[in-house]
């Protein structure tokens, strides 16, 4: 497995089969083979999160496919304003919150965020990664306490969700997975939030965790990894956090396999 840092919350996962991309804005895209199935995902409409330009990988790689938080809505008669044509619209599935989905090779779960669209959980190829959008603990200077107190709640059961998904009653598929952690995440790690940066990574270490944990959100702050890693949790779980240093950084990471 290679992840590539591409910028702000953008990441792509290169695997045998196939290439997971998530929540590309802006930067330099890694090429890969053009028979690899390329999964591209957006939580939600934010410029920092999407941008139209996904689309023109369809055509340059043979299998790619759209799995589009709902709040992203593309009618045919916009795309072909945009020169893009309209049967691209086959290829994308918009998706809320709270949804179990298969995708080609891929195994889907959604979760509310607490600003905008959605977060992924995905499995495919025997790998569990998460992806959390802008599903955060946002605590904001300046908001209404009531605000900030909800914000607090609505994560926590978002994240208690994402961690008693492995224990479901079937249908659901994820119950399967054994052992229940994940491989990757990618979650927020906000400096604006200024004494509250770590606070949505703390609960999601605590509560759920990951092998390797890749802090995004950060404006290009790259230090605030440093800083975090000299808090209590940090330390406690400082190998599992990914070191980011710059847009394009690559990272192979051992491959683990699950039984289902």
């Amino acid at each position: 497995m290679k992840v590539t840092y591409i910028y702000h919350s953008g990441f792509a996962v290169e695997l045998e089969k196939s290439v997971l991309l998530f929540d590309y804005c802006e930067g330099e895209l890694p090429q890969w083979g053009r028979e690899k199935a390329v999964y591209v995902f957006a939580s939600h409409k934010h410029k920092d999160h999407f941008t139209m330009k996904v689309l023109e990988l369809d055509g340059k790689y043979e299998n790619v496919r759209y799995i589009f938080g709902n709040d992203i809505k593309l009618n045919g008669k916009y795309l072909e304003r945009k020169g893009i044509p309209a049967s691209i619209k086959e290829k994308i599935i918009t998706v809320g919150k709270g949804k179990t989905l298969e995708c080609g090779g891929l195994w889907i779960r959604t979760f509310r965020s607490t600003d905008a669209g959605v977060a992924f959980a995905v499995y495919t190829e025997g790998r569990l990664l998460y992806h959390a959008g802008d599903l955060n603990w946002w605590h904001w200077k300046g908001e209404p306490s009531s605000w900030n107190e909800a914000m607090e709640r609505d994560y926590k059961r978002e994240m208690d969700s994402l961690k008693g998904m492995f224990s479901l009653e079937e249908p659901d598929f994820f119950k399967r997975i054994n052992p229940p952690m994940f491989d990757v995440a990618f979650v927020p790690l906000d400096p604006r939030l200024e004494e509250a940066y770590g606070w949505g990574m703390d609960y999601f270490l605590e509560h759920v965790g990951a092998k390797y944990v890749f802090p995004m959100h950060m404006w290009e702050e790259y230090g605030i990894i440093d800083r975090y890693k000299e808090t209590q949790l940090g330390k406690k779980r400082r190998d599992w956090i990914m070191d980011i240093r710059e847009a394009g950084q690559e990272f192979k990471l051992w491959n683990i396999s699950y039984l289902c």
